[in-house]
């Protein structure tokens, strides 16, 4: 029923929004994070055009950690990224997709296996399969907040398909990826949603949909792992010949290294922020020990003497533990000789200048830094030119690029196949068969008439 709420909230933003443009999907994203709740209503043309239509952000701190720390503040803050975002591209919105990092998040990898009744493989075995799977690997204090097929196995063929519908054969395995995150915690969230008047219609870990808007089809093909790093959580994605294989969330980001410079130099947490965007980097080796700088805070009349090279010695320190890690979590999975194509770098603990050369050294593997998509653009229906001028503006600020990447990640056949293990594609199935069956009807029908 939730789902088919969505379907129809989806349609409704279509009325306000596509005008002549009759064949869109319409998405909202929520995207939680540590400092800020990020609002995109994005007009879905096809997987290689999407239209940024409306767009909200709203400082906010409340949700640190995959935990609500303030709930009151953080509702008012969603309520208000979604309203910018709905006086922008001129609409209403009814639900969601979620995306967030937790350091809660449980993953697997799972199968579930399906005796095929029918000969031919329906949808229905491929939502057994799931639930066989979900049977097998899921807690029962856990919920399944997303997963990524990984392929299927029919009978005893030595390789995996894609797909398996209407597939003649005797049994399926369906390889899984499981996110699960605690019931309790889930709940929270919907509550919370619930209470700015908007459903959910996916939540899916933060990592996915910035891989999705990150990783070129060759990286995930080969082995690659991208490495969002966020405020306060690193949320780490492998993928292998276009399989989503490892997924984790670190608890710990960038809002650690503010903390340090915080304490170490003894100015606030919002100077020490100026101060490493201003002045900070890692990479030590390229800076005289002896040279320092004067910094003044807002609202005092005395300046400190900061050293470059220990501020950052402070920065590099955090870093260090960062990406130990994230090598660690790597090595414990066996996943190194995977990742042919190294590490992609997104997220904006990731901006600090020297940080591509740092985690070269130190990962001792190939790291670079994500590129802007080019599916992604700003949909010009303003008659107002400052508007449009904005969203451009934003198009490119990597604060975005997670929100945008949960429209990519909709219209991806990662998506599509996973999707096959829901319990409504079995209606889907049913209604598809129905049309099926009157088209065929009339075929012959008009069959007799000639």
């Amino acid at each position: 029923m939730q789902k088919l709420m969505g379907m129809l909230n989806r349609s409704l933003i279509s009325d306000n929004l596509s005008g002549n443009m009759k064949n869109t999907e319409n998405l909202v994203v929520v995207h939680l994070s540590a400092t800020a709740v990020y609002a995109v209503i994005g007009s879905v043309v096809s997987a290689k055009d999407i239209r940024i239509m409306g767009i909200g952000q709203v400082k906010n701190n409340d949700f640190y950690q995959g935990r609500i720390k303030h709930r009151e503040r953080l509702q008012g803050a969603i309520k208000q990224a979604i309203q910018e975002a709905e006086d922008t591209a001129n609409c209403r919105v009814h639900s969601v997709w979620l995306t967030l990092a937790t350091p809660e998040l449980l993953s697997k990898n799972s199968n579930g296996q399906v005796d095929v009744e029918e000969d031919v493989v329906l949808a229905k075995d491929m939502v057994q399969a799931l639930s066989n799977a979900k049977a097998k690997d899921l807690p029962s204090d856990y919920y399944l907040m997303h997963c990524c097929q990984q392929g299927i196995y029919i009978d005893d063929m030595d390789s995996m398909v894609d797909d398996a519908i209407e597939m003649v054969a005797k049994n399926i395995t369906v390889l899984y990826h499981m996110m699960m995150m605690p019931v309790a915690s889930r709940q929270n969230i919907q509550k919370l949603l619930q209470s700015c008047d908007v459903g959910i219609d996916h939540i899916v870990f933060d990592a996915v949909t910035s891989a999705e808007y990150s990783l070129m089809s060759e990286e995930r093909q080969q082995g690659v792992c991208l490495v969002n790093i966020g405020a306060s959580t690193t949320s780490i994605c492998v993928y292998k010949e276009n399989k989503l294989i490892f997924t984790h969330c670190i608890a710990s980001g960038s809002h650690e290294v503010t903390m340090d410079i915080s304490a170490d130099v003894g100015i606030s947490m919002i100077e020490a922020e100026r101060l490493k965007k201003s002045h900070g980097t890692v990479d030590t080796n390229s800076i005289d020990p002896s040279a320092f700088f004067l910094f003044k805070p807002q609202g005092s009349n005395d300046e400190i003497n900061i050293g470059i090279y220990n501020l950052a010695r402070i920065i590099e320190a955090r870093f260090i533990q960062i990406f130990t890690e994230v090598a660690r979590q790597l090595h414990e999975a066996d996943l190194i000789g995977f990742i042919d194509r190294g590490i992609v770098l997104t997220g904006g603990g990731s901006t600090i200048k020297g940080m591509v050369p740092f985690a070269k050294k130190l990962l001792k593997m190939p790291v670079v830094m994500s590129n802007t998509h080019p599916a992604i653009s700003a949909f010009n229906h303003f008659d107002n030119e400052d508007t449009f001028k904005q969203l451009n503006a934003q198009i490119n600020d990597r604060a975005y690029h997670t929100a945008f990447g949960a429209l990519l990640y909709s219209q991806s056949e990662q998506f599509r196949h996973s999707e096959q293990s829901e319990p409504e594609a079995i209606q889907e199935s049913r209604v598809k068969g129905t049309f099926q069956r009157v088209g065929q009807r009339f075929t012959n029908i008009f069959k007799k008439i000639l």
